[in-house]
């Protein structure tokens, strides 16, 4: 079936539809380096929408708490690392990118049954310093309200690169022992939120393709063959626009996809990856490359429930991925119980001890455990996480 803008727009919003302009030029990411501004851009102006056009490393101040601030600047500690360099920073290896406690989360795979894994991996990447990236991930639980005791935090990491492996905290258990049945009933009510009948409900929070700049109904005709095709066999009910305003994934471009098959309903995005923050400190490969490298590092290795891959069309590349529902929630602005910050807590040195098992296990993960044992090595890293909070602290006045 030949699916087209209109096609795809049902007859309550065709009178919406405007003319497409699809001679717009593309401009290609210029290459990255390990020094200076990389380009992300496949615009030539700014958009009204609030697409990301650049990761130059400058901090993005943010209106709220300190760490909300910090999740949104990735680009920024690997541009600062990259001029602050300590001894510990010299193993490297493949590295998460941005790692804190919103970006693991639970993975549902296709056999049944669910793993906790890293979830964001936009800035992730390749041939960077292990330690550094543990680093970021400190630093962020230290500003958290999760906050737990610097040695610990420190100890467990440690512990992982070591091989030596932390209990799961109750919390995950529990979310692990959820039958699928559990599963299947909450991921339907999910749907049923996000649709209104044969279209996306106000919840699912999406702008219509007409509605959009020029610029994104531009590349949206440019990439919507590449993903017909991962979609054959569905029906394509409706179709929408998504942007973050928080986090570092904010302003990259998502299209939404409502979907039928076999009276069974599914929601695929198609999110755009750009240059990751990681770039900002040394040279990357290419993304399909680095990405191969992290899902084999930091993903399940079993197959996960609904498609998750990688699509490299034209210059550009897409992460497809199904939106299914996720038992893991500990955002900071939703646990305040005593419980839910005990819970978040074991589960941050949980993780911790997490990131040390996959550091330790790669091929410089010998070196890194030598330097982390070595004598004066917790202070000169903690030294550097209180420098690196002075600054940002100080940047996001």
């Amino acid at each position: 079936m030949k699916i087209t803008m209109k096609s795809i727009l049902t007859p309550a919003r065709t009178h919406m539809v405007m003319n497409i302009l699809t001679a717009f030029a593309l401009l290609a990411p210029a290459s990255a380096f390990a020094a200076g501004e990389v380009c992300t851009t496949i615009f030539g102006a700014t958009d009204s929408q609030g697409v990301q056009l650049k990761i130059d490393g400058t901090w993005r101040k943010y209106d709220g708490s300190l760490f909300m601030a910090f999740r949104a600047n990735a680009p920024h500690f690997w541009n600062w690392l990259r001029d602050n360099q300590i001894p510990l920073l010299q193993p490297r290896g493949t590295v998460t990118g941005d790692p804190h406690i919103q970006n693991f989360g639970d993975v549902a795979l296709k056999d049944g049954g669910r793993k906790y894994a890293l979830i964001d991996v936009d800035d992730s990447g390749m041939n960077a310093p292990l330690a550094g990236d543990f680093l970021r991930y400190f630093v962020g639980n230290q500003i958290s309200p999760f906050k737990v005791d610097a040695k610990d935090l420190f100890k467990a990491y440690v512990d992982g690169v070591s091989g030596k492996k932390m209990d799961k905290p109750d919390y995950l258990k529990q979310v692990e022992d959820k039958s699928d049945k559990d599963f299947a009933d909450r991921q339907l009510k999910r749907i049923s939120k996000l649709s209104n009948g044969r279209n996306f409900s106000p919840d699912a929070e999406v702008t219509p393709i007409p509605n959009t700049s020029a610029e994104i109904r531009a590349l949206y005709e440019q990439v919507l063959p590449a993903f017909q095709n991962e979609m054959t066999g569905y029906e394509i009910l409706d179709v929408g626009y998504r942007t973050k305003d928080s986090g570092g994934s904010q302003g990259l471009p998502r299209f939404w996809f409502l979907l039928e098959k076999k009276g069974e309903r599914h929601v695929f995005e198609f999110k755009m990856e750009t240059d990751p923050a990681t770039a900002l400190y040394t040279h990357q490969p290419d993304a399909l490359t680095r990405f191969k490298n992290i899902a084999d590092t930091y993903r399940p290795s079993q197959e996960v429930l609904g498609p998750y891959k990688f699509l490299q069309i034209g210059d550009k590349v897409f992460l497809l991925r199904e939106r299914l529902y996720s038992y893991v929630n500990l955002d900071p602005a939703l646990m305040t119980a005593d419980k839910d910050k005990k819970d978040a807590q074991e589960m941050s040195l949980y993780i911790a001890n997490k990131m040390g098992l996959a550091h330790g296990q790669q091929q410089m993960g010998g070196e890194l455990k030598k330097r982390l044992e070595a004598d004066g090595a917790y202070d000169s890293f903690t030294s550097l996480a209180v420098q690196y909070i002075t600054n940002i602290s100080k940047a996001n006045q």
